[in-house]
């Protein structure tokens, strides 16, 4: 199957709208900027056609819905998430009320020395969440990102986290030095956030059954944790209300006490209950749904 890279795409986006908005939030505030969205999400709901395309293909798969009102939601939704993240990395204020569900397994996994690997995906608002925990567990986190963003993008990424406990790993072309980084981070006993819905170069992954048809997930997170001993431990971030977030975690998984004859079966399990917590997640909040590109191949 073709490798699929237009997602890479929608991440540079438009570098002059990124700054309007970024420039916004600064000068006059969140709300505006929820304002303005209206606008750019009914330009996109006519004028881009391949996610909507895509979109179309997600909401089929899930059994809903999909005409010209609901793309425009869905559109309206992820301006929205973007806005959120871009308002905590400038302002550094917490504008947004949080709700925890089992953020004690995050805490009992730290206080054993070991760090901890977050997976999530490109669904809610992952990064939020990270910024938000290290606030709230005064842990440092790292943040594993393809370098895929604007440039306006990367600036504001930067200068919000000079000095925060937050600090971003970009994914470069040497996947050694990309490890290493995570490997040292774990041996700190840090937080290293990362996606586990997106296969990136060679990445190794498996293939799941995904809203009714098989899709590519990577298993790199728990082949980190195989390596490392650290727990991965699978959280949602969803927005439930104009200035409201949910953040759940889930069982960690382990593969401290498994025989090497038997870690490639028990990731593959790993991986095969993650993908069936998320798709249980993106049936209840389809709109928060934001991989905006053929995801199925």
């Amino acid at each position: 199957m073709k490798k699929d890279s237009s997602w890479m795409d929608r991440a540079k986006g438009n570098n002059a709208g990124t700054r309007l908005f970024i420039w916004i939030i600064s000068k006059i505030g969140i709300l505006p900027a929820y304002f303005i969205l209206f606008f750019a999400s009914v330009q996109y709901t006519i004028l881009d056609r391949r996610s909507r395309i895509v979109l179309q293909e997600f909401r089929n798969h899930a059994g809903l819905k999909c005409n010209v009102i609901d793309l425009f939601l869905h559109f309206y939704s992820f301006g929205m998430s973007l806005i959120d993240r871009y308002a905590f990395l400038i302002t550094g204020k917490q504008f947004f009320s949080i709700s925890t569900h089992n953020e004690e397994l995050i805490v009992n996994e730290l206080q054993k020395g070991k760090g901890v690997i977050l997976i999530g995906a490109h669904f809610g608002n992952w990064e939020l969440a990270g910024n938000l925990l290290q606030d709230r567990l005064n842990s440092k986190v790292n943040l594993l990102m393809v370098d895929a963003e604007s440039d306006a993008v990367k600036t504001t990424v930067s200068k919000a986290t000079e000095n925060r406990l937050v600090n971003i790993i970009y994914i470069g072309n040497d996947a050694a030095d990309t490890t290493v980084a995570l490997v040292n981070a774990l041996q700190r006993g840090e937080i290293v956030c990362l996606h586990g819905d997106r296969v990136f170069g060679n990445q190794r992954f498996e293939e799941v059954a995904f809203l009714g048809r098989k899709a590519r997930f990577p298993i790199g997170p728990f082949l980190l944790s195989a390596a490392t001993g650290s727990p991965v431990v699978p959280i949602f971030s969803m927005k439930t209300g104009l200035f409201r977030y949910s953040f759940s975690a889930l069982h960690p998984f382990s593969f401290e006490n498994v025989p090497r004859t038997q870690r490639i079966e028990k990731i593959r399990s790993a991986c095969q209950n993650y993908v069936c917590e998320l798709e249980k997640m993106v049936r209840k909040h389809p709109l928060q749904w934001f991989n905006f590109y053929h995801f199925w191949g």
